[in-house]
């Protein structure tokens, strides 16, 4: 529905009843990536649900993305690559590699990620993903 700010209430509070749980920890996370909140309380619950699902892609996802919202671009690449690899049809975890890949200068695989994302119909984030590839297409000029 678009409210964000109740999602976070929402999460937050069941964050609190089930602190143990990953999946809770990273969706909180990442509502706090992506709709406001503290980066660095992101990247903890995002490191803490890591830490308790190691092999889901889900969490890998959301650390990942933390690590590139703070600026530690190869830590986001080793696991965005991880999440990529375990679902590479998933088109959010093409775009946040793309992404990485970008900030790293690494253009050829930027654009192959981030034009994997775009392969899904409405893509959510297809206009960033396209201004990126505009971006690069500029640079190489």
């Amino acid at each position: 529905e678009g409210n964000w700010d109740e999602a976070k209430k929402l999460f937050q509070s069941a964050h609190d009843i089930d602190p143990a749980s990953p999946y809770i920890a990273d969706e909180l996370a990442y509502l706090y990536l992506e709709h406001g909140g503290d980066v660095n309380v992101a990247l903890s619950l995002a490191q803490a649900a890591k830490q308790k699902a190691p092999k889901s892609p889900i969490t890998g996802d959301t650390l990942g993305w933390a690590y590139y919202k703070i600026g530690s671009n190869d830590l986001a690449m080793k696991e965005l690559k991880d999440a990529t690899q375990q679902a590479p049809a998933n088109p959010v975890y093409q775009y946040h590699l793309g992404m990485a890949y970008m900030t790293a200068r690494n253009y050829d695989l930027a654009s192959r990620s981030l034009r994997a994302a775009l392969k899904t119909p409405n893509f959510p984030y297809a206009s960033s993903a396209n201004a990126a590839l505009e971006k690069m297409g500029q640079k190489a000029k």
